[in-house]
């Protein structure tokens, strides 16, 4: 064994470490959630929803009325078109909502902080303009908000467009990313991402942070991580669902997870400071967004020359054994997984293939991020266009169930 083998085999074993510490971390919380789940009733004040949209005539009219069937006593909507080319104000207009227009197209963040500006609610909820909620949804995340310890709360978001592989190798990242990762950093209180696609802020932990910041183009990590550095508490509320309509294309799939990883990349050097603290943000969550987003993808070239030296001397049936294993361990992971958020074990099928490819076309993102971003120096918003699939996908009969 050379040096370097010894070196792999060492990453490899902290790899592995990693991933046994996120799912212990992740049936911990399981159990805490059984013995002391979240209150989901209470007497609610009235809360504001935001809605920032640009360009989202497709989708607007459906998201508004997905809230509208909210069985919150009370609260406004208020969407905000940042300067919108086409329809999508005159359809907010006609949904009966408030309807606030930029004539400029500033960004999430700007229209974000336009609306938390002309809000009138106790709490702000924020939902994306291709999101529809559950009924329960807007309560869900409230009601933790009466404990005045908490100050946000983050949704399960789901894939609502499962109408082709490429929807459903999605839908299984978000069920394992929210279902491991995300309950492992709410059993330590460090949750990293309050997911843009539904979620509810106390007025006053927005306020001091300065609210939304357009320094990055993922404005909820940018966010989270600015509430974790100010020790504010934030909760994870499994049971409040939304589900947001991902990319049905490569292509669109590509430039959305690429400006995710740009904005990622962002966030960690923004908050380049959060690493030297001696709390759970700079030992937990600092050193796991910094592997999630970049050494993952640095380890797979580095590790590819010993794995072929295995490969040389590893007869084929300790091979086939081996991946057999390996894809094994992923089908269970992936399974306990869609068992705790009472999801459809038909996605287990895709799960040895998209193991195959789903690493490589994320290592083809961070390739694209790094080689745009040294060519021109930034990377643009490039949202997919929206097609208003939620409606075709079985979706609605969820929601109204």
């Amino acid at each position: 064994m050379t040096p370097w083998d010894a070196i792999v085999l060492v990453i490899s074993g902290l790899v592995t470490f990693r991933l046994a510490l996120l799912v212990a971390l992740a049936l911990i919380d399981l159990r805490r959630r059984r013995l002391h789940p979240l209150p989901t009733r209470g007497a609610l004040p009235m809360v504001t929803v935001l809605i920032p949209a640009f360009n989202e005539e497709a989708v607007i009219a459906g998201t508004i009325r997905s809230v509208q069937a909210s069985d919150h006593p009370d609260f406004e909507i208020i969407v905000i078109d940042d300067g919108s080319s086409d329809a999508t104000h005159p359809i907010a207009v006609a949904a009966g909502v408030t309807a606030l227009k930029q004539v400029d197209n500033l960004g999430k963040a700007a229209a974000l902080n336009a609306g938390i500006a002309a809000a009138r609610g106790d709490h702000i909820v924020t939902v994306d303009a291709d999101t529809l909620v559950a009924p329960d949804t807007l309560r869900l995340l409230c009601v933790p908000l009466l404990d005045p310890d908490t100050d946000a709360v983050a949704s399960n978001v789901k894939v609502g467009n499962r109408l082709s592989w490429l929807n459903i190798w999605q839908s299984v990242e978000y069920i394992i990313g929210l279902n491991v990762a995300r309950r492992a950093q709410a059993a330590i209180g460090c949750i990293t991402t309050i997911p843009g696609a539904a979620c509810s802020f106390r007025p006053e932990a927005l306020a001091a942070v300065g609210g939304f910041s357009s320094d990055t183009v993922v404005e909820d990590t940018d966010l989270t991580l600015s509430l974790q550095a100010d020790r504010r508490t934030i909760l994870f509320q499994p049971k409040a669902l939304a589900f947001t309509e991902s990319p049905d294309t490569l292509v669109g799939l590509f430039r959305q997870r690429r400006r995710w990883m740009r904005g990622y990349i962002q966030c960690l050097w923004k908050h380049r400071r959060s690493f030297l603290r001696l709390d759970r943000l700079g030992l937990f969550g600092m050193p796991n967004l910094l592997f999630v987003h970049v050494l993952m993808y640095l380890l797979v070239p580095l590790s590819l020359p010993p794995l072929l030296r295995l490969l040389s001397w590893t007869s084929p049936e300790a091979l086939a054994v081996g991946l057999l294993s390996l894809f094994g361990l992923d089908i269970v992971l992936a399974a306990g997984a869609c068992l705790a958020d009472d999801e459809d074990l038909g996605q287990l099928l895709h799960v040895p293939l998209r193991r195959l490819v789903w690493p490589w076309f994320l290592l083809s993102v961070f390739v694209g991020v790094w080689g745009r971003g040294l060519i021109r120096g930034e990377v643009p918003w490039d949202k997919p266009p929206r097609r208003g699939l939620l409606a075709d996908s079985g979706v609605t009969g969820v929601l109204k169930g």
